[in-house]
C-alpha cells in the first residue's frame, strides 16, 4: 500500500489538481481556469469537483492521507487559513480556506504559500534537489519568491519570507496589487510584458504574443524583455548578496522566454553583486515546470502525515 495525496496550485489564472503517489509520481492532473473575481464558494466547489476527479485515479490499495493547498498568499508555520495579501485573486482575500477544507473533504489539510510549495518541490524532485540554500522565483501572472535554506523552507515569521515580486526596483513607478509603487511583478511578470509591450506600441494580447515577436525580431519585443530581464536581475543581485546561495531556480509561465530575458538578467547579477557570490551561484531553469508547486504542496501533506518521502 502507498501513500497519495492531493494537491492544488491556485494560480490567478488556472487552477490546477493532482493526486500524487509518495515517490512523487503524479497519478492524474487535471485544470480548469480560475472564474474572474471567484467567491470562496466557488473556489471550494471546484476543488470538490476536481478531487472526484483526480481521487478516482487513486488505486483502492493506495491510501489517501490528505489535501495539500499552494496558494498566492503568506502561510507561516501555525497558519490559521486565513487567505490575506493576494493582489490576484482579491476576491477570495478573507476566506478560511483551512475551515471551508475542512468542511469539504474527511482528511488533513495542508496550506502553503505557492511560491514556498514550488522551492519544497524543485528541492525534493527538480533543478534544485540536494542543494543546501537555493531560492525559486516564480513569474506567472505576478512574480512570488521561495527560499530553502540549509534544505528547509524559510517562511518567516509571519509566512511573508521569500516575497521577490514585491521589491522596488522603481520608486514612485507603477502601481502594484499590493498597495506599493514600483515593484518588480510590475515589471517582469506576465502581466507586466504585456502591459510594456502595449505601452511601446505593439499589439499583442498575451505575453506570449510578445514572445513570438522577440523571436521575430521586433525590436519593441526585444527592448521589453531586456528591460525585464534588468529589472529582475537587480532584485537577484540583492539576493546573491543577502543570502549567498548556491542555486536560484526561474520558474513560471514566463520561464518558457528564457532565452529572452536570461542575458540581461545575468548581465546586471554579474554587474551589482559582489563577485564571488556572484560567480557561485547558479541560476537556472526549473526542471519540474508548472508541477514544482503541485509537488511541493504535496510533500508538505506527506510530511503533516506522517509519511516518509526521500
Amino acid at each position: 500500500m502507498k501513500d497519495a495525496v492531493l494537491a492544488v496550485d491556485l494560480g490567478g489564472t488556472n487552477i490546477r489538481m493532482a493526486a500524487v503517489a509518495d515517490d512523487g509520481a503524479i497519478l492524474h492532473l487535471t485544470r480548469r481556469p480560475t472564474p474572474k473575481n471567484v467567491t470562496p464558494d466557488e473556489l471550494i466547489s471546484l476543488t470538490g469537483e476536481m478531487a472526484d476527479e483526480c481521487a478516482a485515479h487513486i488505486s483502492a490499495d493506495d491510501r489517501l492521507v490528505g489535501i495539500a493547498f499552494a496558494a498566492p498568499a503568506p502561510a507561516a508555520k501555525d497558519f490559521d487559513g486565513v487567505l490575506t495579501q493576494l493582489p490576484n485573486l482579491p476576491s477570495v482575500s478573507g476566506m478560511n480556506l483551512r475551515t471551508a477544507l475542512e468542511q469539504r473533504f474527511s482528511f488533513p489539510v495542508t496550506i502553503e504559500n505557492d511560491a514556498n510549495a514550488a522551492a519544497i518541490g524543485e528541492n525534493w524532485l527538480g533543478a534544485s534537489k540536494g542543494v543546501d540554500t537555493s531560492i525559486i522565483v516564480t513569474l506567472g501572472t505576478g512574480i512570488g519568491g521561495g527560499i530553502i535554506i540549509n534544505g528547509e523552507p524559510h517562511r518567516g515569521k509571519d509566512g511573508t519570507a521569500g516575497e521577490i515580486g514585491h521589491f522596488c526596483v522603481v520608486p514612485d513607478g507603477h502601481p502594484c496589487g499590493c498597495g506599493s509603487h514600483g515593484c518588480v511583478e510590475q515589471y517582469a511578470s506576465a502581466t507586466a510584458i504585456l502591459r510594456m509591450a502595449r505601452e511601446s506600441g505593439l499589439d499583442a494580447a498575451t505575453s506570449r504574443d510578445v514572445y513570438d515577436a522577440f523571436q521575430n525580431g521586433d525590436e519593441r519585443a526585444i527592448q521589453v524583455f531586456s528591460q525585464m530581464g534588468t529589472y529582475l536581475g537587480i532584485v537577484l543581485a540583492g539576493l546573491v548578496n543577502t543570502l549567498n546561495p548556491d542555486m536560484i531556480v526561474i520558474s513560471g509561465g514566463v520561464a518558457a522566454a528564457w532565452d529572452a530575458f536570461i542575458e540581461p538578467l545575468k548581465n546586471e547579477v554579474h554587474r551589482r553583486a559582489f563577485e564571488a557570490p556572484a560567480k557561485s551561484v547558479k541560476i537556472v531553469r526549473t526542471h519540474l515546470d508548472d508541477n514544482a508547486g503541485i509537488l511541493g504542496a504535496a510533500r508538505s501533506a506527506f510530511i503533516n502525515a506522517g509519511t516518509t518521502v526521500g
